[in-house]
């Protein structure tokens, strides 16, 4: 950092809530998917779930800065983790064939 560059004032409550963007789309689109999950509809409500953490890697690819408390590790390791699992939650909830009742 340059001595010429001037400290960067605090971030207001506001400012720091509406930073955190990234990890409220991931867990309100989870959340969803959770709610769709128990009113029985399994697969789309999977799939919701999966989509969301595919998303959340995806916006893990941003600069530290933007991704807030999205960001746990280094940026390349959090979106393949995520990335992985999203995908793998989706594939698995259109690979489960339909139970029989």
């Amino acid at each position: 950092m340059s001595h010429d560059a001037a400290p960067r004032p605090p971030k207001s409550f506001p400012q720091q809530v509406l930073g955190q963007w990234p990890l409220a789309t991931v867990l309100v689109g989870v959340s969803i998917g959770l709610a769709v999950v128990a009113s029985s509809h399994w697969k789309l409500g999977s799939s919701l779930i999966g989509l969301s953490i595919t998303v959340g890697g995806v916006l893990r690819l941003l600069p530290n800065q933007r991704v807030g408390l999205l960001a746990v590790r280094g940026r390349l390791l959090d979106s393949i983790v995520l990335l992985s699992i999203g995908i793998g939650i989706i594939a698995l909830a259109w690979l489960v064939p339909p139970s029989r009742t």
